[in-house]
């Protein structure tokens, strides 16, 4: 079953703004990913809630599909408004 699309109209600034912030949260669930896994290097972070890391980096990588889908539009949408 596939979700429901919506239509934003957003300025570019407000897009780059979204994707930072999903850039530092795909970047908090790798870091959990590698603190379940043992190999984080970051004493000072404190994990996600999750169960363990397989969890951690299925989040993960929705981060990066999320991302991906908006680079996308962005990259469309630039392409088109040079044609105007």
């Amino acid at each position: 079953m596939s979700a429901s699309k919506v239509p934003l109209l957003l300025d570019s600034l407000m897009v780059g703004q979204i994707l930072d912030a999903l850039q530092v949260r795909r970047e908090a669930w790798e870091k959990t990913s590698a603190w379940f896994r043992g190999v984080l290097d970051d004493p000072y972070f404190v994990i996600e809630e999750c169960s363990d890391a397989e969890e951690a980096d299925q989040i993960a990588a929705y981060y990066v599909e999320i991302e991906a889908e908006l680079r996308k539009q962005l990259d469309q949408h630039r392409v088109e408004s040079e044609g105007e």
